[in-house]
């Protein structure tokens, strides 16, 4: 038998109630109402409520000043209506199966009734107070914090983040590079032993080359671990140029076509007839791109899809890449940027950390739905090349 909440119980009792009761619980529970009301009212963070259709059911004063809602309006509106880029970002205008991650973590920029940057924090409502509902059918909670003063000293904000990441990194990047060392250590011990007697067998000449092949890889492995860690602690400041986004999207296909082939991996490209121009760093861009679809594939099991949509908004060309792979537990969602976190065998976790990065120094954003079990959309958002950005929005 399904466990009752106190409501539940007090809604079941109602007929037993007389009239002089009936009007002290209507009391009691408007003063609650109110004192959890002037508790939210006074937390910084804003607070919105949506139910399955995204209309607004509650909002705390702050979340109403955020995104400019009226308080003579109240509850009741659509929060597509109130704040169209929220809505979008929490994925209010699409209809695909996983369109409802377990819980989105982003930041975002809004233009009314201001420009501000708002860190989003949004989870489903599990159920209502009188039954278990599915999540399709559930509402949603965001919190919304004010970031806005925290980016107009990105500056500071970056150097502090480059301490901390170097210092982790430093220490990831000594444990990697110790075991390919080792062994090519060992392998050419071997080789100097060998080389010491004259008339090599093909036995003794096979072990050889076996060895020095060993050493090749794992030289270049080295190699790849170095120059993800050189681009990690020393990024540059982008050499803007006109980009087409298509064609970038289109290099990087090509270059993994191999690994595409090998995987029976099948890519669905939806882009409109109208060419995605942006102004950014050619290299930096391919970057991105390399590490989105890379850990994308990397998400699926062979004879799989993955489907990137190109779309336009008001200020933002859009890029998602949409995986059906085994998603991102909960937890784990918001240290997706944290350098050498990664929930990969073989990942050295600075891959996503490089991309929000990049995204960040072209004035763009970068967000991650995903759940458990279904699968990921990493959304990529670029300035309009008719759009002027400032470098980090610096002045």
């Amino acid at each position: 038998m399904p466990r009752k909440s106190p409501l539940d119980k007090v809604l079941g009792k109602l007929d037993d109630l007389d009239e002089v009761n009936l009007s002290n619980l209507v009391q009691r529970l408007a003063r609650e109402r109110k004192l959890l009301e002037t508790v939210f009212d006074v937390i910084r963070d804003g607070i919105l409520v949506l139910d399955q259709s995204g209309i607004i059911t509650y909002s705390n004063q702050q979340g109403r000043r955020l995104i400019g809602l009226k308080p003579e309006l109240g509850e009741k509106v659509s929060l597509l209506k109130a704040a169209p880029d929220l809505a979008k970002s929490l994925g209010m205008d699409r209809l695909s199966e996983i369109a409802r991650p377990e819980v989105v973590v982003r930041e975002i920029r809004i233009n009314y009734p201001e420009k501000r940057y708002l860190r989003v924090y949004a989870v489903p409502i599990e159920g209502t107070l009188t039954e278990k509902v599915s999540q399709k059918d559930a509402g949603i909670t965001v919190v919304l914090t004010d970031v806005t003063e925290e980016k107009s000293n990105v500056e500071e904000q970056i150097e502090n983040e480059k301490i901390t990441s170097i210092m982790d990194l430093a220490a990831g990047v000594a444990h990697e590079l110790g075991n390919p060392l080792n062994s090519i250590n060992i392998h050419l011990q071997v080789l100097q032993r060998s080389l010491m007697h004259d008339g090599l067998d093909t036995k003794t000449k096979t072990k050889v080359e076996k060895s020095l092949d060993s050493c090749i890889k794992e030289v270049k492995r080295l190699d790849s671990i170095i120059v993800h860690f050189l681009k990690a602690i020393r990024p540059t400041i982008p050499d803007f140029k006109e980009l087409n986004l298509l064609d970038i999207i289109e290099e990087i296909l090509h270059l993994k076509e191999k690994e595409l082939s090998s995987k029976k991996i099948n890519i669905q490209l939806d882009a409109k007839s109208k060419e995605p121009l942006i102004n950014g760093d050619l290299d930096q861009i391919k970057q991105v791109f390399f590490n989105v679809i890379g850990n994308a594939m990397d998400a699926i099991s062979v004879n799989s899809d993955i489907c990137i949509i190109i779309s336009w908004e008001n200020d933002y060309i859009s890029v998602q890449i949409i995986d059906r792979g085994e998603g991102i537990k909960k937890e784990n969602v918001s240290k997706v940027f944290e350098p050498y976190f990664t929930t990969k065998k073989k990942g050295n976790g600075i891959g996503m950390m490089i991309v929000h990065r990049i995204m960040r120094n072209h004035g763009g954003e970068v967000g991650i739905d995903s759940k458990y079990g279904s699968g990921t959309i990493v959304t990529l958002k670029f300035p309009r090349k008719e759009i002027r950005h400032q470098y980090l929005e610096q002045k």
